[in-house]
């Protein structure tokens, strides 16, 4: 998917909004697919907010900080994770 919105976009700016609060881990593969797009992309996202409810997350967040080269936020309220996006 993000593949297909970026083809032919020169210099994109890509902010990322993350529900993660049904989430409730990751297998290996996953985690996996989740490494190689942040490899392959992160150099084009600006923002990442992770909206979650579960301490794991929230480090995992930072974690995910190291494979992009924008901000990586944690947020436990909706609003602000868009309010900050938007910002």
């Amino acid at each position: 998917m993000i593949e297909e919105a970026l083809e032919g976009v020169d210099n994109p700016t890509v902010n990322v909004y993350v529900d993660g609060t049904d989430f409730e881990g990751w297998d290996l593969h996953a985690a996996w697919d989740d490494l190689k797009l942040g490899l392959r992309f992160g150099r084009k996202f600006n923002k990442v907010a992770i909206y979650g409810n579960q301490h794991w997350q929230e480090v995992m967040s930072k974690v995910g900080s190291w494979f992009v080269s924008g901000e990586v936020r944690y947020f436990e309220d909706s609003l602000e994770a868009i309010s900050w996006l938007r910002e």
